[in-house]
């Protein structure tokens, strides 16, 4: 599995952050793109939720098309935080590693800064040096 790049959105569908790596194909309007990427996970969830037989308590957690696959983690609050990998991820668990990122890179470097301000953009260069380095550690990078 290759991880191309990471969206955290906030509950407004504003992003929040945003780091790639392996993404050959480039982005030509960002906030056009960011757009599309939250409304896209914002029908598709309310798809899900509408076609269920059963209270869908537990919406996908990830799509795949034969080109990539989209990982995402909901937090409580609101937060949407989003990987793109390659489609053949197999037995990773991506979805503990989004928790991960939650747990232990957002709450230790932007919640419990003191000097972030609750819904802007994430410009600590703490974060994005953990989130660089977690990513990159993972077996599967």
């Amino acid at each position: 599995m290759t991880v191309h790049c990471f969206y955290l959105f906030n509950r407004d569908g504003v992003c929040l952050f945003y780091a790639e790596w392996n993404r050959s194909r480039k982005v030509k309007n960002f906030d056009e793109h960011c757009k599309l990427m939250f409304g896209m996970l914002f029908e598709l969830k309310n798809f899900c939720t509408k076609l269920s037989p059963k209270d869908a308590a537990n919406p996908p957690k990830y799509y795949m098309t034969p080109y990539y696959a989209l990982h995402y983690f909901d937090t409580p609050t609101g937060l949407r935080f989003i990987l793109l990998t390659t489609p053949d991820f197999g037995n990773s668990d991506v979805a503990r590693v989004l928790r991960r990122l939650y747990g232990e890179v957002y709450l230790d470097y932007v919640v419990k800064n003191p000097l972030y301000e609750p819904g802007s953009q994430i410009t600590s260069k703490a974060f994005s040096k953990k989130l660089d380095a977690v990513v990159r550690n993972l077996p599967c990078f």
